[in-house]
């Protein structure tokens, strides 16, 4: 799959949670990010289907 740069902004402190988890699961940011955003999208589809 492709991959496109984005840019945003998001809260410190949000940041600060993610960039400690990111270290402690050794895993990267962006992953994290990602997995999150995916989360959403499968939350709202479910949402729309009901």
């Amino acid at each position: 799959m492709a991959r496109r740069a984005i840019n945003t902004t998001i809260d410190e402190g949000l940041f600060k949670e993610i960039k400690l988890l990111a270290f402690q699961k050794d895993v990267k940011i962006n992953e994290l990010m990602e997995r999150g955003l995916r989360l959403v999208l499968e939350e709202e589809k479910k949402k729309d289907g009901e």
